[in-house]
C-alpha cells in the first residue's frame, strides 16, 4: 500500500519531471517563498544532504557567486554545478573549524538540515536518535553560522519537540513553525524556520 502511494504522489512525480532528486526540493523551495532565506552569493552549510534535492535547489538560489556545502553519512551523486561542494561524513564529528579552513569561508551565511535518522519503530529508540541528531546539527550551527544568519531544520512532534524548540529562541531573533504544503498530512514532520542569530 505504502509503495504504490509513493508512485502516485504528486509531489513525486513533479520531482521526477523537474530533475530534481526527491520530493523534498518542493518543501523547500515553499519555505524560500515565504521565508526568502536563501539569498544570491550566499554560502550555505545543507546537513544530512543526500540525495541532493535540497542542494540542486540551493545551488541555483544562492547563484554562481554563492556556495553550496553538502554533507551526508550516505554517499551523494554529485550535482553538477561549480559553486556545490559535497562531502560524506557523520554529522556528529565534523570538525566545523577544519571545514571552515578547506573552504576558504569564515562563516556560513545559511544553515539548513532536511536530516532524518534511520527509523527503527521503537519509539524510544527514535526519539533518542531524532534528539542525537539535533544536538550534533545544533553544536554545528553555533560553530558555522554567521551572526544574523539563517537557520532551517526539520523536526518531528515527540516529547522532545517543545525542549528543543525552547533551545533555538535564544539562540535566534526569531523562530517560525512550517509544515509545508509538500509534507505528507500523514507525516507529523515540522520545520523551524530561524532568522537573525544572535
Amino acid at each position: 500500500m505504502h509503495a504504490r502511494y509513493v508512485v502516485k504522489d504528486t509531489f513525486y512525480k513533479k520531482a521526477k519531471k523537474d530533475g530534481y532528486r526527491a520530493r523534498s526540493a518542493y518543501k523547500l523551495e515553499e519555505i524560500q517563498q515565504k521565508f526568502t532565506l536563501i539569498k544570491k552569493g550566499d554560502r550555505v552549510l545543507d546537513l544530512g544532504a543526500a540525495p541532493g534535492s535540497w542542494v540542486q535547489l540551493e545551488s541555483v538560489l544562492v547563484g554562481p557567486g554563492g556556495l553550496v556545502v553538502g554533507f551526508d553519512i550516505l554517499p551523494i551523486t554529485p550535482v553538477p554545478a561549480s559553486n556545490v561542494v559535497l562531502k560524506k561524513a557523520d554529522i556528529r564529528e565534523v570538525d566545523v573549524q577544519g571545514l571552515l579552513r578547506e573552504t576558504g569561508t569564515p562563516a556560513f551565511d545559511v544553515v539548513t538540515s532536511d536530516i532524518a535518522p534511520n527509523l527503527s519503530g521503537i519509539r524510544d529508540a527514535d526519539i533518542a536518535r531524532i534528539h542525537e541528531l539535533y544536538l550534533a546539527v545544533l553544536r554545528i550551527t553555533d560553530e558555522a553560522l554567521r551572526r544574523g544568519g539563517g537557520f532551517l531544520i526539520k523536526l518531528f512532534f515527540s516529547p522532545d519537540f517543545a525542549d528543543m524548540e525552547a533551545a533555538l529562541k535564544p539562540r535566534f531573533s526569531k523562530v517560525a513553525t512550517f509544515k509545508p504544503k509538500a509534507s505528507r498530512s500523514v507525516s507529523d514532520e515540522v520545520y523551524l524556520v530561524c532568522t537573525g542569530k544572535k
